[in-house]
Formats: structure tokens, sequence, C-alpha cells
């Protein structure tokens, strides 16, 4: 896990309890996300401004896939999300509120595969790949509108949607061809998928934040 991971946790940890003087105040909440489950915290540092903390996420997760599903044998392993630190503005003294800050990404893919096919149509079938993928940025902007049901303490739901500026998916090629007479043509066609991938990566500059759960208020 990278190390801005838990020096933001403990930013966000910090910058609420400085205020706090018990928990009246404080709330959290958790539920589901496009990242996977999340928990929260936050703390009203006054009058229609909360600060908030998100951990949400998948931690570790494995897949596997054969030559029958995907034309080769796939092993991959990574972990989806991080933190977000946002600070809540309330215009209205209500429910609806407009959230911004930095999110702190721990998304990671790294697999490996055997043969594959160039797009010129020649085959390696003994070759090995290993892929990495990577939000180009590690600490990006969040930006988010969201909506908390219930009344000033007990329980409501909450939802919000926004977006979160990773700035694109970088990809890492590499691989063996299991062929010493075509190790020429397999460097260049690994390298031409790897722009391939990388080119697409560009497009995808921001990651929808979508979620809906529960909060207690204190």
């Amino acid at each position: 896990m990278p190390r801005t991971l838990p020096l933001a946790a403990a930013l966000v940890f910090a910058a609420a309890t400085a205020q706090a003087q018990s928990v009246e105040g404080a709330s959290a909440g958790f539920g589901v996300s496009t990242f996977g489950l999340y928990g929260s915290a936050a703390y009203e540092v006054m009058p229609k401004l909360r600060l908030r903390g998100v951990l949400t996420g998948i931690p570790d997760f494995e897949f596997e896939g054969d030559k029958d599903d995907f034309g080769t044998d796939i092993t991959a392993d990574g972990s989806l999300g991080g933190i977000a630190a946002l600070a809540d503005y309330y215009p209205n003294g209500g429910g609806f509120r407009l959230s911004g800050g930095l999110f702190f990404s721990d998304s990671t893919l790294d697999g490996s595969g055997t043969g594959f096919e160039a797009d010129d149509g020649m085959r390696y079938d003994d070759a090995r790949i290993d892929a990495s993928m990577r939000f180009e940025e590690d600490v990006a902007p969040m930006l988010a509108i969201g909506y908390v049901s219930g009344g000033a303490r007990g329980w409501g739901f909450e939802s919000e949607i926004g977006l979160i500026g990773i700035g694109g998916v970088n990809v890492t090629l590499d691989g063996t061809s299991g062929d010493s007479s075509v190790d020429a043509e397999f460097e260049r066609d690994l390298q031409e998928m790897e722009d391939d991938a990388n080119e697409m990566g560009e497009d995808l500059v921001v990651y929808p934040w979508l979620s809906l759960g529960v909060s207690y208020r204190f």
C-alpha cells in the first residue's frame, strides 16, 4: 500500500478529532460504491461544513481464466479503491451537499498470461506476458454531489455521485516469446500492443464515483 494512504487517514482523523470534544456532531456511514464497499466518518467543524474521510474498495482480489474463455491462460491479482479526504458543504443546511477533496488511490492490477495473437495474425503460443495496470495519478482531485436523508441525529440514507480525476490508466507489458527465432518480431508486436493499451488508457481521465448506503448522526 502506498505511504500516502496511512498518511491521508491520519490527516483526516486529526482534522476531525481536533475539533471534537465529544461525538456530538460526528457521523458514520457504510454502503457500496463503484470501488466496492465503503465506510466513512465525518465531523461538523462549523454550520453547513463537515470534514469527511472515506475508505473504499476491495483490498485484495485474484482472478484466473483459461483458454476456453479467454483464448489463453490468465492469472491476475490486485486491489481497487483508496481513501478520500473531503470537505462537505451543505448550502441550505439540509441534506443536499457539495463535496470536494482528494482521493488517494490504492488501485493496481498485475497479471500474466501464456500465448497471444498479434494484430497482424502472428501467433506466439509459447510466449509468456506479464502485465501491470495503474491509475496515472495516485493522488487525484475528487468532486461530488450527494444527499443524506434523516434529521440532525439518528439513521438516514445517503447517496452520492461524482468524478475522480485519475488522469488515465498506465499499462506496462513485458514478456518472453518462448522461441528465440522470433524474438525480434515478438518485441515489436508486444510494444505495439502496449502502445494500443496505453492509447485507450489515456482516454480514461476520470473514474466515476457512485455510492449508496446508510449513515448515523450522533
